[in-house]
């Protein structure tokens, strides 16, 4: 009987210990995303807070780097150097090794190019920037720290290793909390519908195309921007036999303007309105060669209403539903050698609805450059 309570009881211990050390990894987990949100707010302290509570629950890489990039955001290089080295020292993956190295070469320049020394300074109490985890009763610069419970250190804290200070790294994180902000974008869209351009039967009422186009963010706040495109729309053919030409080409450079309307999610609502200049080539309008031109201008305008729904770590891939409409006005310019734009039919403007599904690409850095560091 003795002996069944003393085996319930180990496996009671056990069972405890094994819960207690699980539930310290979660809570490390946790403060390892607070901390990130804290560096998308631009809290760096308190993110260092968060990394270092992390990295003394669980010891892993990851919770060493991303103390070591908030400590240098700070601009503390060698604390942020020490926990480089510490994360290095816990065998990460080679990509996350690769990162370490990446950061800490960078550490070191910018300390040579400010004269900051990167060995400590001297010894103060705890809680500044210099701060380093603690793990097992030992912190990363080597000063032995009490054991710790699940509410972190117990009993006096020693004196903690104290750093120069240089000046904080500007732009240092790539990765953000999903949110609607990007600089500029790339982008196709597909789209068909219908209407009538010029005289009455002198192109098809039916039309298609593809449009390629670059966003750029004018106001991130007002999630107002301007977008540049180029759009390739086909007519069919026409029922007017009198008119020569049976379909029409157009193509068009345009430059709108637009404005989001995000809910809380993914989504988001997008009017826009833009002009453009037209240049249209009817099918018998060839060169001498045989070779279709564009050689009929006109103006044009494209408002347009696109429903999006954005995806990835921070929202970079946007795919949307758009409705819309393309309208021109009477031919303005034609070749002074050829067929004018009334045997066409193209001395009267028009109209085409259309609907369309489109994919973007969102960049959060000035044209598309790399940022520097994602956190872990």
């Amino acid at each position: 009987m003795n002996r069944l309570v003393v085996g319930l009881a180990l496996a009671g211990s056990l069972y405890v210990s094994y819960a207690h050390a699980e539930t310290q990894a979660e809570i490390a987990a946790k403060e390892n995303e607070d901390g990130k949100n804290l560096m998308f707010a631009g809290d760096y302290k308190g993110a260092s807070d968060k990394f270092r509570s992390a990295a003394d629950r669980a010891p892993e890489a990851k919770y060493y780097f991303n103390l070591c990039t908030s400590l240098y955001q700070q601009g503390v290089f060698g604390a942020a150097l020490t926990a480089c080295n510490a994360g290095d020292n816990l065998s990460p993956d080679p990509k996350l090794k690769e990162k370490i190295a990446k950061t800490s070469d960078k550490i070191k320049q910018d300390a040579s190019a400010q004269h900051v020394d990167l060995a400590p300074t001297g010894t103060g109490g705890g809680g500044g920037p210099g701060d380093t985890p603690v793990n097992g009763g030992t912190n990363t610069m080597g000063s032995d720290q009490p054991p710790t419970t699940g509410g972190g250190p117990v009993g006096p804290q020693p004196l903690q290793p104290q750093y120069a200070v240089g000046r904080p790294t500007a732009n240092l994180i790539a990765q953000s909390k999903p949110e609607h902000t990007y600089v500029w974008s790339l982008g196709i869209d597909l789209y068909g519908g219908g209407g009538r351009i010029g005289q009455a039967g002198a192109f098809g009422s039916s039309a298609g195309g593809l449009r390629i186009k670059g966003d750029y963010i004018l106001n991130p706040a007002l999630k107002l921007g301007l977008q540049g495109y180029l759009q390739f729309t086909h007519f069919g053919e026409g029922t007017d036999v009198a008119m020569t030409g049976n379909s029409l080409d157009i193509f068009d450079i345009g430059l709108a303007a637009y404005k989001h309307f995000c809910g809380t999610k993914a989504l988001c609502l997008t009017p826009l309105l833009g002009v453009q200049l037209a240049f249209m080539s009817p099918a018998n309008s060839e060169d001498s060669e045989g070779s279709q031109v564009f050689n009929y201008a006109a103006v044009g305008a494209r408002a347009e209403l696109a429903l999006s729904y954005a995806f990835g770590r921070h929202y970079e891939n946007v795919v949307s539903l758009q409705a819309g409409v393309n309208i021109y006005s009477k031919v303005f310019s034609e070749p002074m050698d050829g067929t004018s734009a009334a045997e066409f039919g193209l001395d009267t403007g028009g109209a085409a609805a259309y609907g369309g599904f489109g994919y973007t690409y969102r960049f959060d850095t000035p044209f598309g450059s790399a940022p520097f560091v994602q956190l872990e």
